[in-house]
Protein backbone atom coordinates (compact mmCIF):
# COMPACT_ATOMS: atom_id res chain seq x y z
CA UNK A 1 0.00 0.00 0.00
CA UNK A 2 0.76 3.53 -0.73
CA UNK A 3 0.76 6.13 2.01
CA UNK A 4 -1.22 9.13 1.01
CA UNK A 5 0.10 12.23 0.94
CA UNK A 6 -1.97 15.23 3.22
CA UNK A 7 -0.68 18.29 2.35
CA UNK A 8 -0.36 20.95 5.63
CA UNK A 9 -2.22 24.01 5.47
CA UNK A 10 -0.10 27.05 3.96
CA UNK A 11 -1.78 29.86 5.17
CA UNK A 12 -0.83 32.83 2.60
CA UNK A 13 0.92 35.82 3.24
CA UNK A 14 -1.70 37.91 1.78
CA UNK A 15 -4.01 39.47 3.97
CA UNK A 16 -7.92 38.15 3.53
CA UNK A 17 -9.81 40.29 1.81
CA UNK A 18 -12.69 42.09 2.87
CA UNK A 19 -15.27 42.53 0.38
CA UNK A 20 -16.91 45.63 0.73
CA UNK A 21 -20.42 46.48 -0.68
CA UNK A 22 -18.44 49.05 -2.57
CA UNK A 23 -16.23 46.47 -3.92
CA UNK A 24 -19.05 44.10 -4.48
CA UNK A 25 -21.03 46.53 -6.21
CA UNK A 26 -18.11 47.29 -8.95
CA UNK A 27 -17.62 43.43 -9.00
CA UNK A 28 -21.34 43.25 -9.86
CA UNK A 29 -21.29 45.89 -12.39
CA UNK A 30 -18.22 43.88 -14.03
CA UNK A 31 -19.65 40.88 -14.24
CA UNK A 32 -22.68 42.20 -16.10
CA UNK A 33 -20.84 44.25 -18.45
CA UNK A 34 -19.13 41.02 -19.30
CA UNK A 35 -21.76 38.99 -19.85
CA UNK A 36 -23.01 37.57 -17.02
CA UNK A 37 -21.34 35.56 -14.44
CA UNK A 38 -21.13 32.66 -17.04
CA UNK A 39 -18.89 34.41 -19.80
CA UNK A 40 -16.66 36.63 -17.40
CA UNK A 41 -13.53 35.06 -16.83
CA UNK A 42 -11.47 36.12 -13.58
CA UNK A 43 -8.58 37.52 -15.65
CA UNK A 44 -10.90 39.98 -17.11
CA UNK A 45 -12.97 41.07 -14.17
CA UNK A 46 -9.56 41.58 -12.59
CA UNK A 47 -8.76 43.69 -15.47
CA UNK A 48 -11.50 45.82 -15.67
CA UNK A 49 -12.15 46.05 -12.25
CA UNK A 50 -8.55 48.37 -11.89
CA UNK A 51 -8.76 47.76 -7.93
CA UNK A 52 -5.30 47.67 -6.40
CA UNK A 53 -4.29 44.88 -4.28
CA UNK A 54 -6.06 42.35 -5.77
CA UNK A 55 -5.38 39.02 -6.39
CA UNK A 56 -6.52 36.16 -9.13
CA UNK A 57 -7.49 34.03 -5.96
CA UNK A 58 -9.63 36.41 -4.30
CA UNK A 59 -11.22 37.28 -7.83
CA UNK A 60 -11.61 33.64 -8.83
CA UNK A 61 -13.08 33.07 -4.85
CA UNK A 62 -16.01 35.67 -5.16
CA UNK A 63 -16.43 34.65 -8.69
CA UNK A 64 -17.55 31.22 -7.87
CA UNK A 65 -19.36 32.52 -4.29
CA UNK A 66 -21.11 34.73 -6.70
CA UNK A 67 -21.69 31.89 -9.20
CA UNK A 68 -23.15 29.96 -6.76
CA UNK A 69 -25.56 32.38 -5.19
CA UNK A 70 -27.12 33.45 -8.58
CA UNK A 71 -27.68 29.68 -9.16
CA UNK A 72 -29.00 28.97 -5.79
CA UNK A 73 -31.45 32.29 -6.50
CA UNK A 74 -32.53 30.52 -9.80
CA UNK A 75 -33.54 27.53 -8.33
CA UNK A 76 -35.13 29.17 -6.23
CA UNK A 77 -37.25 31.04 -9.02
CA UNK A 78 -37.62 27.89 -10.91
CA UNK A 79 -39.20 26.10 -8.07
CA UNK A 80 -41.48 29.15 -7.46
CA UNK A 81 -42.85 29.61 -10.98
CA UNK A 82 -43.54 25.98 -10.97
CA UNK A 83 -45.39 26.22 -7.75
CA UNK A 84 -47.64 29.35 -8.83
CA UNK A 85 -47.85 27.21 -12.39
CA UNK A 86 -49.38 24.60 -10.29
CA UNK A 87 -51.47 26.53 -7.84
CA UNK A 88 -53.26 27.93 -11.43
CA UNK A 89 -53.60 24.72 -12.94
CA UNK A 90 -55.79 23.68 -9.72
CA UNK A 91 -57.37 27.14 -10.05
CA UNK A 92 -58.46 26.40 -13.66
CA UNK A 93 -59.21 23.16 -13.35
CA UNK A 94 -62.03 23.84 -10.26
CA UNK A 95 -63.30 26.58 -12.48
CA UNK A 96 -63.86 24.13 -15.16
CA UNK A 97 -65.04 21.61 -12.95
CA UNK A 98 -67.81 24.18 -11.84
CA UNK A 99 -68.60 25.14 -15.24
CA UNK A 100 -68.77 21.70 -16.20
CA UNK A 101 -71.60 21.11 -13.11
CA UNK A 102 -73.54 24.22 -14.20
CA UNK A 103 -74.22 23.06 -17.65
CA UNK A 104 -74.88 19.66 -16.33
CA UNK A 105 -77.25 20.87 -14.14
CA UNK A 106 -78.69 23.20 -16.62
CA UNK A 107 -79.25 20.02 -19.28
CA UNK A 108 -80.73 18.36 -16.82
CA UNK A 109 -83.46 20.89 -15.94
CA UNK A 110 -83.92 21.20 -19.55
CA UNK A 111 -84.49 17.69 -19.95
CA UNK A 112 -86.67 17.69 -17.16
CA UNK A 113 -88.54 20.59 -18.81
CA UNK A 114 -88.49 18.82 -22.24
CA UNK A 115 -90.21 15.82 -20.37
CA UNK A 116 -93.16 17.48 -18.63
CA UNK A 117 -93.54 19.17 -22.01
CA UNK A 118 -93.99 16.19 -24.18
CA UNK A 119 -96.45 14.66 -21.60
CA UNK A 120 -98.63 17.70 -20.86
CA UNK A 121 -98.64 19.14 -24.60
CA UNK A 122 -101.64 16.19 -25.73
CA UNK A 123 -103.52 17.25 -23.09
CA UNK A 124 -103.11 20.93 -24.00
CA UNK A 125 -104.00 19.99 -27.81
CA UNK A 126 -107.17 18.19 -26.41
CA UNK A 127 -108.25 21.36 -24.86
CA UNK A 128 -109.87 24.07 -27.17
CA UNK A 129 -110.69 26.31 -24.57
CA UNK A 130 -108.08 29.92 -24.78
CA UNK A 131 -105.69 29.13 -21.75
CA UNK A 132 -105.78 32.15 -19.57
CA UNK A 133 -103.93 33.19 -16.09
CA UNK A 134 -105.77 35.28 -13.51
CA UNK A 135 -105.26 35.84 -10.22
CA UNK A 136 -108.03 33.55 -9.03
CA UNK A 137 -106.67 30.40 -11.44
CA UNK A 138 -103.29 31.54 -9.71
CA UNK A 139 -104.75 30.85 -6.34
CA UNK A 140 -106.58 27.99 -7.17
CA UNK A 141 -103.12 26.53 -9.09
CA UNK A 142 -101.03 27.09 -5.53
CA UNK A 143 -103.41 24.03 -4.31
CA UNK A 144 -102.75 21.50 -7.07
CA UNK A 145 -99.38 20.54 -7.68
CA UNK A 146 -97.21 18.10 -9.86
CA UNK A 147 -94.84 15.69 -9.20
CA UNK A 148 -93.12 13.10 -10.61
CA UNK A 149 -92.64 9.82 -9.85
CA UNK A 150 -89.94 6.71 -9.85
CA UNK A 151 -91.03 5.81 -13.64
CA UNK A 152 -90.97 10.23 -14.38
CA UNK A 153 -94.77 9.92 -15.15
CA UNK A 154 -96.44 13.40 -14.00
CA UNK A 155 -99.02 12.87 -10.97
CA UNK A 156 -101.67 15.32 -9.62
CA UNK A 157 -100.44 16.29 -6.12
CA UNK A 158 -103.82 18.24 -4.16
CA UNK A 159 -107.57 18.64 -4.76
CA UNK A 160 -107.38 17.01 -8.10
CA UNK A 161 -108.94 19.86 -10.22
CA UNK A 162 -106.54 20.30 -13.63
CA UNK A 163 -107.29 23.70 -15.02
CA UNK A 164 -105.59 24.96 -18.18
CA UNK A 165 -104.46 27.42 -16.37
CA UNK A 166 -102.40 25.39 -13.52
CA UNK A 167 -100.80 24.01 -16.96
CA UNK A 168 -99.79 27.02 -18.61
CA UNK A 169 -98.52 28.74 -15.26
CA UNK A 170 -96.24 25.51 -14.85
CA UNK A 171 -94.97 25.64 -18.39
CA UNK A 172 -94.36 29.27 -18.35
CA UNK A 173 -92.37 29.60 -15.53
CA UNK A 174 -91.09 26.79 -15.59
CA UNK A 175 -91.04 26.00 -11.85
CA UNK A 176 -92.89 23.35 -9.82
CA UNK A 177 -95.31 24.70 -7.09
Amino acid sequence: MTDSIVRSYIRSKMPRRRWTDDLDCRFVQVVEYLGGERSATPKKILRYMGVRDLTMSQVKSHLQMYRNKKEANSIQERKMIRQMKLRQSKQYLQIYERARNVTQDFQNHQRVQLDITEKITPILESSNKPMEVSCKSLYQSSRVGLNENRDNDIVVVGDGAIGEEELSFELTLGRKY
